[in-house]
Order: structure tokens, then sequence, then C-alpha cells
């Protein structure tokens, strides 16, 4: 007669565990759930169209959080006033004073504000979209928002439109569209009425998409207006960034140093252009026009080239400011590093502005912030 597998256990340990008796473990629970929450119902069907409400109330099919809902859940245009958002189990109010504007597409990114309970998974419908008048726009103005002098993106900035003919001190007032760019400095502003309008981007760290009384933040800008269907970039100024200053070339002796020879024209234009040789990002040596230089003395080591349109005639990169119209002098970078060898000559032709460096065009769509819907002329498109 088999002994029981208790005994067993008790007698011989491991090694009769192993070959007939297995330790209970507790279920893994199945894979992880990565569905986030799905809208159940809604007061305003999405696509709806004559819509006439000063309120909004979803029901999901499980129960949510709340994720920093003043900075991502985002309203284009604007609401009239500062919305009241109300969580209760499964469902989610969010109330406001005044009427919405007529005839306008109302756009709900959700983005991360809204997640399940458990696993904190985004909402699976990532925007809401709605119409006040007969139809859903379909116009889009995408880009890009990026720093001027080093190329880099900027996150979680600002993008608004304003009519065509508002004054500048529109910022400081509700935009009628508004929308934020993602980590890689990409915004699209869908389902907008086909009208022209001025655009800008600045920071917003309020998330209420309009500057405050008095402020004076950097501001990107077109100077013409842009309508539905353009893709724009927005150069924006870094506040913290500091003018370049020309550092003193030290010229080492010629039995522990290389020499450069530098041929360079720029496009044939008007302007004014300036060229910098940099190392370790400090500019060493700084020459104008179209010509040859022959510097030597170069401490050996990996150098680089940029040149830029001097606007201003002052021979310093300018960033963009707003506050005094000055546009962006943007910097055209030789791609190739320049490496300088002890005893060696180093020739380099260089033709900035010849190259187009994608200076005008966003890039592929597809990398706009993640809550960023598509229009659609048939209507919104679920995700």
């Amino acid at each position: 007669m088999r002994a029981p597998c208790h005994s067993l256990v008790k007698l011989l340990y491991a090694p009769i565990l192993a070959a007939g008796c297995a330790l209970p473990a507790p279920p893994d629970g199945g894979p992880r759930d990565q569905q986030g929450p799905t809208v159940r119902a809604s007061s305003v069907p999405l696509g709806a169209t004559s819509v006439q409400t000063s309120s909004l109330e979803w029901e999901f099919d499980e129960f949510v959080v709340l994720n920093n809902p003043g900075i991502n859940l985002r309203f284009s245009p604007p609401l009239p006033s500062e919305p009241q958002i109300n969580l209760r189990g499964k469902s989610l109010r969010v109330q406001w004073d005044g009427p919405l504007a007529p005839d306008r597409t109302y756009v709900v990114q959700f983005g991360s504000a809204v997640k399940d309970l458990h696993e904190g998974n985004p909402m699976s419908e990532p925007f809401w979209v709605f119409a006040t008048g007969e139809v859903i726009d379909s116009g889009q103005i995408r880009g890009v928002v990026l720093n001027p002098l080093t190329g880099a993106a900027w996150d979680n900035h600002a993008v608004v439109l304003h009519g065509a003919d508002a004054p500048d001190s529109a910022m400081y007032r509700a935009p009628l569209y508004g929308t934020r760019s993602g980590k890689d400095g990409h915004f699209t502003l869908p389902y907008l009425a086909e009208d022209r309008y001025r655009i800008f981007a600045f920071p917003d760290p309020d998330g209420n998409l309009q500057l405050g009384t008095g402020e004076q933040s950097p501001v990107a800008w077109l100077p013409l207006p842009t309508a539905p269907g353009d893709s724009v970039v927005l150069w924006l100024a870094d506040p913290a960034a500091k003018p370049d200053s020309l550092a003193t070339l030290r010229r080492m002796p010629a039995d522990s140093a290389g020499v450069l020879q530098l041929s360079i024209t720029p496009v044939k234009d008007q302007r004014t252009w300036v060229h910098q040789l940099r190392r370790d990002g400090v500019v060493v040596w700084q020459g104008t026009g179209a010509q040859t230089w022959t510097l030597e003395g170069l401490k050996p080591g990996s150098y680089r080239l940029q040149s830029f349109a001097d606007l201003n005639g002052n021979g310093t990169l300018d960033a963009p400011n707003w506050w005094t119209r000055t546009e962006a002098e943007l910097p055209v970078l030789d791609r190739e590093a320049i490496e300088v060898t002890v005893g060696w000559t180093v020739t380099r032709q260089w033709l900035p502005g010849a190259i187009p460096l994608g200076q005008t065009d966003p890039g592929p769509p597809g990398t706009e912030s993640a809550s960023a819907p598509r229009p659609s002329e048939s209507g919104p498109i679920r995700p």
C-alpha cells in the first residue's frame, strides 16, 4: 500500500518530494492586463454634432484613477472656463460655466490622465471629438518645436493657434486651438476649421495654453499666417543659453600641432555668412564671407564647423526673440568632424547652405504627441 505523501515528506525530504510529491504554489494569475479602460457610455457620443452642453461624462468598463488631469487632460479649443473634474468609481465628469463656441469642433485629449485602478494602463480611447456645428472639421497642422542653437526638441510645450488678425497680445488669452509638443518636439493640431491662423509655441508649466499677465517667456512663432495642411518648424529660444564668446586660439609649436586649410563658399545671397570652428563646443576660430583660411598651430583633436547667416550683422549667433521680433539665425552644421593630427595638414571644403538640411520640414508624420488624434473627412477614427 502506498504511503501517504505527507509521510514520505517527513521521512525522505527532498529526494522523495521531487520524485512523487509537488509543493503547492499560488497561481500566477495569468498574463498581466495591458488593456486600458474602455468607454462604455458617454453623455456626448464620439463624433456627435450640433452639441450644446456644459458638461461631459464618460462611464468606463472598470474602476479608474486620475493622473494629474490639470495637465494631462487637454481641451482644444479651450473650454470657456476652468473645468471642474470629478471622478466617482467608474465615471468621469467634466463640467464648466459658459457656452461652447459655435460651429467649432472640440477635441478632448486624454493622454495619460485616465488610467485603470490596478495596472495603471491609460484608457484605450486617447481622444474624444464632437462638434457644436453640423460637421466635424477635418483640417490639420503638424510640426515640431526645436532649439535653433542645438537642434534639440522641446518637450511638453504649448502650441497654440490664434486668428490671423489677432493682436500681439493674443498669447495672454485663451487660443482658438491648442495642444502640447511630445518628447520628440512633434505636435499635431487636428480637426481645424478651414481658416488662416497665427501659430505660437512657448513653455506652459500651468497647462492653460496661455501666458500669464506680463509674462515674457521665450516664444516661437511664424512671421506669416499658417493654414490647415501646413507642416511647420517652430524655433524656440533656450532662456538658459549664453551667447557664444570667441576663445583665444592658442597656437602650439609646429612639432606638436596640426594645420587646417579651410575653403568656404556659402550659398550666393545677400546675407553675411559667419563661420565658426568649434572644439568641445567652444568657438576657437571665426571668419566671414567666402575665402580660404590656413589655421596653423592647432591642438590635435576633433573639431566641428558650423555657419550661419548673420541677419543683424552683429557677428553673433542669435536665438529668436518674440519680444524684440528678432528672428532665429539658424546654424548649418558640417556633419563630418575634422580630425587634426600632429604634423599633418588637413584640407576641408565647406559649402554651407548648399545642402538642404531639413530646416523647413518637421519630419515624417506619426511621431507627434502620444495623445494626438487622426482627423478624417469622414469623421473621427477610433485607434
